[in-house]
């Protein structure tokens, strides 16, 4: 499937309601493309923002509060970022940016 194919079925995937099933596709994904692509920082990040989103997930059953509090606001920048990269733009403050939701998210969900 052609870069910008893959990009655009990840954005259709991300749009929906994220659940650990998603989120271990997204970071296989984003593996792949880290390796096929010149945009290897942006999809290691995506890769490693899923994994550990999964990784919280895997094993606990979880009330629909705390998931919403440990996916708030990721699968936004997700698209936007995979946006983003449609176009041609590879914007590092976005990732940290995703990655500060990351650890927020996370810091929340540990409580």
């Amino acid at each position: 499937m052609p870069g910008n194919d893959r990009i655009s079925a990840l954005l259709s995937a991300v749009s929906g309601a994220l659940s650990q099933e998603k989120l271990e596709l997204l970071s296989r994904e984003f593996n792949s493309l880290a390796q096929d692509r010149a945009e290897t920082l942006v999809f290691f990040v995506l890769q490693n923002v899923c994994q550990r989103l999964a990784a919280a997930l895997e094993g606990e059953a979880v009330s629909v509060e705390r998931f919403q509090e440990l996916t708030a606001g990721i699968a936004d920048q997700i698209a936007d970022i995979l946006r983003d990269i449609q176009q041609g733009n590879a914007n590092a403050a976005k990732l940290e940016a995703l990655v500060v939701t990351l650890f927020r998210n996370l810091g929340l969900f540990r409580r």
